[in-house]
């Protein structure tokens, strides 16, 4: 996610909490009800002018809707890492076990490994 469409989420999330119709935002702010649209939809760059207007409304300053918008891409990319997780587990553990001479790790270094492997279970 791009900061033009995070902002235009936080756009949205205080229009929504404003209780305002884009025709509405679009006639107390001044910016055009079709350019409302388009940058909702992230179909055009947010001018920072625009911001500010917008944020006149809102009843904030122009600096907490980018705020907002930056905490739309940190939850972005978290959900991003937490849904490559699994897989890049997956993807370690395979390549440990393919070639764990190539990991320097303390099982591979125990001089008794040899004899937990020569150990039967119960």
């Amino acid at each position: 996610m791009d900061i033009n469409e995070a902002t235009a989420k936080a756009i949205a999330a205080e229009r929504s909490a404003a209780g305002l119709t884009i025709k509405e935002l679009s006639e107390k702010s001044g910016v055009p009800e079709r350019t409302l649209i388009r940058m909702l939809k992230n179909e055009r760059d947010i001018k920072v002018t625009q911001i500010a207007q917008l944020a006149d409304v809102f009843g904030i300053n122009p600096h907490e809707l980018i705020e907002e918008a930056e905490k739309f891409i940190a939850r972005a990319a978290r959900n991003e890492a937490r849904e490559r997780e699994p897989q890049i587990t997956d993807d370690l553990i395979d390549r440990i076990a393919a070639h764990p001479e190539d990991y320097d790790m303390a099982a591979n270094k125990d001089p008794n490994a040899h004899l937990e492997a020569e150990t039967p279970d119960d």
